[in-house]
């Protein structure tokens, strides 16, 4: 699992720079702890919580956000450190980790959150509580908490296996995005009715190897774009 982890940390870091070569001198914590909250507001709004209106829950886009989130943790993890193969050492990966693997020996997390999470039946309102419990955690600033609640946020949506192919896949897109003027506001997100997640969600589903997943990504946005 470390060596996945260590494998999008590198990722993240190349698409970092990418954007800007000094995005940890122009960036700060903050800046990835909202964009983290923010994405979590966006997952929940996947799931039906409005007693006013029907809802259904949107499951491939639950697993796009939890992409999302990732990859601002993975940014607010690496501004402690230069190199991603410290990053991998740290303790919030290990509390990661342990979220991933639902293992609450020492943890200094807060009992009652611990006991809501266990005791909590429905799936839908688990997974609104595990993605509030992470925006809570990087809106105190806590990174503990943020990525432990992440880590079990993961077991419940996704799996580690899924999120290390699907944000793979994302990294790509990202990386198209920035070459096709993202940034600059020339990128065509909406194609053909559909937002370009949702034909990349469609591909990592097509592929399993890793290995191929850039050069179909690729060729189908060159498709795409044309």
């Amino acid at each position: 699992m470390r060596e996945k982890i260590l494998d999008m940390l590198e990722l993240q870091d190349r698409l970092n720079r990418k954007i800007n070569e000094n995005w940890r001198d122009i960036r700060s914590k903050e800046d990835f702890a909202r964009a983290t909250w923010i994405e979590c507001a966006e997952l929940v709004d996947s799931l039906p919580w409005k007693w006013w209106k029907k809802q259904e829950a949107d499951m491939d886009n639950v697993k796009i956000e939890v992409v999302d989130i990732w990859h601002f943790i993975m940014s607010y993890i690496l501004m402690d450190y230069e190199k991603p193969e410290e990053a991998v050492k740290s303790f919030p990966v290990d509390m990661f980790i342990k979220g991933v693997k639902e293992d609450f020996h020492n943890i200094d997390i807060p009992g009652e959150y611990i006991n809501h999470y266990l005791g909590e039946t429905d799936t839908y309102r688990k997974i609104i509580f595990l993605a509030e419990r992470v925006a809570e955690g990087f809106l105190k600033e806590n990174l503990n908490e943020g990525v432990f609640f992440f880590g079990l946020l993961v077991k419940n949506t996704i799996s580690f296996d899924e999120l290390y192919l699907l944000y793979t896949g994302k990294n790509i897109l990202n990386h198209i995005r920035q070459e096709k003027g993202y940034n600059k506001g020339e990128y065509r997100k909406l194609i053909n009715g559909l937002e370009d997640n949702q034909y990349l969600f469609k591909i990592v589903k097509e592929v399993n190897d890793k290995d191929q997943l850039e050069e179909r990504i690729r060729e189908a946005f060159e498709h795409l774009h044309r």
